[in-house]
């Protein structure tokens, strides 16, 4: 079920809202349960067949979870119990995201055996995977404690982030929903929560969904386009996944706060970051935060733990030697990179997307040492302003590059649209047919305003606590000053803003990210 479709909106979260205030009136379990019925039903509506995949998820990894926590004084148990479990929830991944796609890869490319039909994706897959193997390592290392099967249950498949994130942690969520909490629907809540729905709303179906014509026609020519052309539709590609990402961000967060739960922000505006590594800091924050506190961080301790055994020091200094620099930053990042690109998708282009963005990182460390040592300025004699503006324009151009691998369907028509974009000759260019070029113009030209001038979502609702926590950039002042207000005109103006959406998704697009 989608967010922006009629049965959500008009059946599907009215009921939801309103059995969620009668089992108020009962006990704390009754809408633990509630919701998290509610939450399966949500999910059986787009595929009914997978709900057994999701529950049979859910009810292995809590067994697990029980196991571990009863065996925790004995280190050696709980680690294989761990790690059975890991195992077990990768290969699912694997089954479904990636077996059919690599035989298919090697069937193509070396004419072995048969082609496979592609098998189904389990929507949410990725999320509600890695989702409880955070919490089987964080429980076997003793920083989170076992819940009751409802409790749990809730904690992973509550709908708001169910199908695309955010990536929850136990921590944040679970101590929302404790026994000394007051239940029932709160007007404050609802009012900010279905505001800031309504604003992601309008970034998806009013932004994203008409800047998706025109790179899905680019992006389906394989990249035999013009130079012209091949620049409007990875522009409004970017455009597209930017509004159509943070849309669906704003509408998980402002759902789960109209049930007076806060999630945690997942979107800051990455497009005004002035390196990568401040992108990232600002794109998909939760899944950063994951494979940092997962991934990054155990490599880089192996790694450390390694020299350490072989008498070579840990230290800064050491990490600013090129020997030190390549085994403790490059290594890890690169290989966790790697990693994040697979989990995109199982084509090579997603693992040059991945590797990519392991080099910019690593180029962006690189750097940063270098400065410090040497104390160099970057672009000396330049105004403060002229050289964020130069940062973020070039790391806006680097984003973009991973970002045509990340749509291609193949690395050739990545490498076709490149080089459609750098020569100025059309030679074989294909004829692309999408909106008017004016129109699709204008809408790049919009689409940047709000991106690089406008307040985002959640500094629009900073006086009420939109979230768990601001992003630090959101404290800064942008060059507007937009704050939302429970009133009369802003009331009217959101109303506005929801039937314009109600009328445009009388056929409802699925967001970007439901794929992985």
């Amino acid at each position: 079920m989608l967010f922006n479709s009629y049965p959500f909106l008009l059946v599907y979260l009215p009921l939801v809202l309103l059995g969620y205030q009668l089992a108020s009136k009962l006990h704390r379990n009754g809408v633990v349960i509630w919701l998290g019925v509610a939450s399966l039903a949500f999910y059986a509506y787009w595929h009914p067949a997978f709900l057994i995949v999701l529950g049979t998820s859910i009810l292995l990894n809590f067994l697990f979870s029980n196991l571990i926590s009863r065996t925790i004084p004995n280190k050696i148990r709980t680690s294989i119990w761990l790690w059975t479990a890991i195992t077990l929830n990768l290969a699912a991944l694997c089954w479904y995201k990636y077996l059919f796609s690599l035989l298919n890869f090697i069937h193509f490319q070396f004419h072995t055996g048969h082609a496979w039909n592609a098998v189904l994706l389990p929507l949410g897959i990725s999320f509600f995977t890695f989702t409880q193997i955070a919490y089987l390592v964080d429980l076997q290392q003793g920083a989170a404690v076992q819940q009751d099967f409802f409790s749990y249950l809730l904690f992973v498949s509550f709908f708001p982030h169910l199908i695309a994130g955010p990536i929850l942690h136990h921590k944040d969520i679970m101590p929302q929903f404790q026994r000394n909490r007051k239940y029932g629907l709160q007007i404050n809540d609802l009012a900010i929560g279905f505001s800031w729905f309504i604003m992601g709303m309008f970034k998806k179906v009013i932004l994203a969904d008409h800047l998706s014509p025109t790179a899905d026609a680019v992006f389906a020519a394989h990249g035999m386009v013009t130079h012209s052309t091949a620049w409007i539709g990875v522009l409004s590609y970017a455009l597209q996944l930017y509004f159509d990402f943070s849309g669906y961000c704003d509408m998980a967060l402002g759902l789960a706060r109209m049930f007076s739960i806060d999630f945690p922000l997942n979107f800051a505006s990455p497009y005004k970051a002035a390196s990568i590594v401040e992108f990232w800091q600002r794109w998909h924050m939760t899944l950063t935060q994951y494979i940092g506190s997962y991934l990054y961080s155990p490599i880089q301790f192996w790694v450390s733990a390694h020299r350490q055994q072989r008498g070579k020091k840990v230290t800064r200094k050491a990490q600013a030697t090129v020997e030190g620099f390549t085994q403790m930053i490059l290594l890890p990042t690169v290989v966790t990179m790697f990693i994040a690109g697979i989990w995109h998708g199982a084509g090579l282009q997603f693992l040059v997307f991945g590797l990519l963005h392991g080099v910019y990182l690593s180029v962006n460390h690189a750097w940063k040492n270098i400065r410090h040592q040497r104390k160099i300025e970057t672009l000396p004699g330049l105004p403060g302003h002229m050289i964020r503006g130069f940062c973020v324009l070039l790391t806006f151009s680097c984003v973009v590059l991973g970002q045509v691998f990340f749509r291609a369907n193949s690395v050739p028509d990545a490498m076709n649209l490149l080089r459609s974009m750098i020569s100025v000759r059309s030679v074989g260019a294909a004829s692309v047919m999408f909106d008017s070029a004016s129109f699709s113009k204008a809408m790049i030209v919009i689409g940047f305003i709000i991106v690089w001038t406008f307040p985002n979502t959640q500094q629009i609702l900073a006086r009420y606590k939109p979230a768990l926590q601001l992003a630090p950039s959101d404290g800064k002042p942008g060059r507007l000053a937009i704050f939302w207000q429970p009133n009369l005109i802003w009331g009217m103006l959101l109303g506005v803003v929801l039937l314009g959406c109600l009328i445009q998704i009388q056929v409802p697009s699925t967001f970007l990210y439901f794929q992985f």
